[in-house]
């Protein structure tokens, strides 16, 4: 398996130790204008840009080379942000043909550096960060050095040097102490040069280290990529796949609320590896068959070779062949893409996919014409010995279709009204988060935007679905109920508690059925309660999935004949209607609604079977 790699800032030299030179006006603003630029660099490279190029022209009217120099360095590392490679080393070259400072001139050779790698030429970015290192060591830049190191460090790693990466990356982690965000990055490439080379205590010592970081500064790309080694980790070297499903799942979770769709198959494909080896076979096939979707090349058949072991090991021969046919077949095609000219691939797979297609058409058709005869010399014989029975079921089934029909009709007229949530929370939602903004209370408002476009997305995105995930249905809630204690000044409390027993993946109930229930507690549970709180918890017992809603609010009367009634702002016949064609249309679903009330609250209680 692949491990992850983070790239040390973005390879580009940060300008250290930025101190006025002198007390002019003019050089005390080139300064300052150099440091407004680096501060901006990875905000908004316009802006630093902006910022380095007024550094420049005033260094320039102030004839100082050394400033001159300074400029071109950071309006380089601009550059190189944006790509733009031959300018950035048309100031750099300039900086060379003067007599600078040792630091200057490492820091210049750095940048060079950084521009050959950017441009994919990792022998010569080596070379010249070799040299960088050198200057940057006689003028004993600790601060700019530890980020030559790591560029060094990595670059081997790239190139399967690894006992140089390892040198070069343990001879920048004792430089890093002053940034600790430096430090956790240079951890995570380390620990992955002391499992290329099977250093296995190093690796878990660096690797928990990493891991501490992350969680203490909230860093959560980062750890999604120390989980998912990790989970390699443990269910690669055989050590604990228990553990390497705790860390594959919570990379998972973590590559999700990140939408890193891109290298999410990488870790479906090692929770479904650890399930293998654990011989819950039918658990591994439902992760490896979500680690399918755009998965290419070498991981597709290392996901083929898990899906063969899981169904030899369920017994089914048959299948477990067809996956070990499609890695062979993968594994030959991968080797003979290696050995041939690319044009003369594409030109001998075009050719032959279009004979192979006018084959397939041939074959379809004759299967057509086979398959007509057959129907119709079975028709005939049914229209004689049954033509009456023929009839009488003809009769029925039409029934029964347009029964699918008006039934297909509600559930999407059901879909449409899911769509609409309560305008008047949406505005008011709205309007509490542009207060938030007028104040520049940016975290506050950050934050509620997050929610309120979860909340949307996941509506929009799942209208047209019978069912969601228990995973999807609880970022829901969390959306939604962070918004409401936004309305409600935060009056009300509220916890999600989703037990062991739940596969949040996989697990599904009816498409935001759980919401108005929700609503209802804190619009009339809640109603006149200073310190509310809510509590919602999913668990399964046996095949039935529960979804529990409570409140600590009044509760509210009930009569003999309808015990079950809730507050009257909730719409009961519509939901029940869901359900009941949900019943019907969905084979072997059974959904159902229990409610309890007293003086000391609310619980609503939902089970779903699905056998």
């Amino acid at each position: 398996m692949r491990l992850f790699y983070i790239t040390i800032s973005i390879l580009i030299g940060n300008i250290f130790g930025i101190q006025a030179q002198s007390k002019i006006d003019k050089a005390a603003a080139i300064e300052q204008s150099l440091l407004r630029s680096k501060e901006l660099l990875q905000k908004n490279i316009d802006s630093s840009l902006f910022y380095a190029n007024k550094a420049l022209l005033l260094s320039k009217s102030a004839t100082n080379d050394t400033l001159i120099a300074k400029s071109h360095l950071q309006k380089s590392s601009a550059l190189i942000y944006k790509k733009g490679f031959s300018e950035a080393d048309s100031l750099l070259q300039n900086n060379l043909t003067k007599k600078l400072p040792k630091h200057i001139e490492g820091q210049t050779w750095h940048n060079l550096g950084t521009i050959q790698y950017y441009k994919q030429d990792f022998k010569k970015a080596l070379d010249i960060y070799l040299k960088a290192a050198k200057i940057l060591e006689q003028a004993k830049n600790s601060k700019q050095l530890v980020n030559t190191y790591s560029n060094i460090g990595s670059i081997n790693a790239a190139l399967k040097n690894f006992k140089n990466a390892q040198i070069y990356l343990e001879r920048a982690l004792p430089l890093s102490d002053f940034n600790e965000i430096l430090r956790l990055q240079i951890l995570v490439n380390l620990c992955n040069t002391y499992y290329e080379q099977k250093l296995f205590k190093k690796y878990t010592d660096t690797i928990f280290e990493a891991e501490r970081l992350a969680i203490k500064y909230n860093a959560k790309h980062i750890l999604s990529v120390v989980y998912t080694n990790l989970a390699i980790y443990y269910s690669e070297e055989g050590t604990d796949y228990d553990r390497a499903l705790i860390y594959g799942k919570k990379a998972i979770s973590l590559k999700k609320e990140l939408n890193q769709t891109s290298t999410l198959n990488v870790t479906y494909n090692n929770v479904g590896h650890s399930y293998v080896k654990k011989g819950e076979y039918d658990t591994a096939i439902k992760y490896l068959d979500s680690a399918m979707p755009g998965a290419k090349g070498v991981l597709k058949s290392y996901i083929y070779n898990n899906l063969k072991d899981s169904y030899f090991g369920l017994k089914d021969f048959k299948t477990a062949i067809h996956y070990a046919d499609l890695k062979d077949r993968l594994k030959d095609s991968i080797t003979n893409a290696q050995q041939k000219e690319q044009v003369a691939e594409l030109t001998e797979k075009f050719e032959s996919e279009k004979k192979q297609q006018q084959i397939d058409i041939l074959d379809t058709k004759t299967e057509l014409q086979a398959l007509t005869i057959s129907q119709q010399k079975y028709l005939l014989i049914v229209l004689v010995a049954f033509g009456l029975l023929f009839l009488v079921l003809g009769y029925f089934g039409f029934k029964n279709y347009k029964t699918k029909q008006q039934l297909d009709t509600v559930l999407l007229q059901q879909k449409l009204k899911k769509t609409q949530l309560n305008p008047h929370f949406l505005f008011n939602a709205l309007q509490s988060i542009q207060n938030f903004i007028h104040q520049n209370d940016k975290e506050k408002s950050n934050s509620y935007l997050a929610s309120y476009s979860k909340l949307i997305r996941l509506i929009l995105e799942k209208s047209d679905e019978n069912f969601i995930s228990v995973s999807d249905d609880r970022l829901a809630l969390e959306s939604y109920l962070n918004l409401q204690q936004l309305n409600h000044d935060n009056s009300f409390s509220y916890t999600i508690i989703t037990d062991d027993s739940i596969e949040e993946d996989f697990d599904m109930l009816p498409n935001l059925v759980t919401q108005p229930f929700v609503e209802n507690a804190i619009l009339h549970g809640l109603k006149n309660i200073s310190e509310g709180i809510i509590t919602i918890k999913y668990y399964k017992n046996e095949n039935v999935l529960y979804v529990s809603i409570g409140d600590n609010g009044k509760g509210f009367e009930t009569k003999q004949d309808d015990s079950k009634k809730l507050h009257t702002s909730m719409s009961m016949a519509i939901i029940k209607e869901q359900l009941k064609n949900l019943n019907r249309s969905s084979k072997n679903f059974r959904g159902n609604i229990l409610i309890n009330s007293s003086s000391k609250g609310t619980e609503v209680l939902l089970s779903f079977t699905v056998s």
